[in-house]
């Protein structure tokens, strides 16, 4: 059983499932309805900790979903899984034996803007991938429906313009507060284009 979930794990992390493969991929915007940690068999020693999510599929964006409500599994080295802290975040889950498994690591916190529309703040870590080096996409300036504000309390002085760079973002005593981003369409492409297709996954 160890080895079983640590293989499942290193799958969804190196994303090496293709569709050929039986696997079914699917790109949604959920809000958390439950995320519960699943503790280890006896005797195991787990290489992730393992959750069982169970989402609200707010807004389908790619592949086919029939359901209002989606349950998944999710692998995360470091604890308890990020994404898990925003109300309704872009998420990447992959079917495989009949199973859905959370896309290990990728998300987008995503939030209404004015117009009704979705969209996400500036995303660093998208943007200086190295396969999103020549990427077209550029940041726009987003009128969200309600500020995007970030606690920047834990990140080092030092290293806050990076993560959070002007004029990106207004550094506001202990927070960051969002005036660029990109609406679904481009965050999904920045996805796709970077991290996941380094992995060879979602194309």
């Amino acid at each position: 059983m160890r080895l079983a979930i640590l293989l499942i794990s290193l799958i969804l992390s190196n994303s090496v499932l293709s569709d050929t493969e039986g696997s079914k991929y699917f790109v949604f915007i959920g809000e958390k309805i439950g995320l519960e940690p699943v503790p280890p068999k006896e005797g195991e020693i787990p290489f992730d900790s393992q959750f069982l999510a169970r989402y609200k599929v707010i807004e389908p964006y790619r592949g086919e979903y029939h359901g209002n409500e989606i349950e998944f599994t999710v692998f995360d080295h470091y604890g308890r899984p990020p994404f898990s802290n925003y109300g309704h975040v872009l998420l990447y889950v992959v079917k495989h034996d009949g199973r859905y498994y959370h896309t290990k690591y990728q998300f987008t916190p995503v939030y209404k803007t004015k117009t009704g529309a979705w969209a996400g703040a500036y995303a660093v870590s998208d943007y200086t991938h190295s396969y999103n080096e020549n990427t077209k996409i550029k940041p726009v300036k987003i009128d969200f429906s309600e500020p995007v504000v970030i606690d920047i309390t834990g990140y080092e002085k030092e290293h806050i313009g990076e993560w959070f760079p002007e004029p990106y973002y207004k550094i506001e005593g202990d927070s960051a507060v969002a005036v660029y981003g990109n609406y679904i369409d481009e965050l999904f492409l920045l996805k796709q284009n970077g991290v996941l297709k380094a992995r060879g996954d979602f194309q």
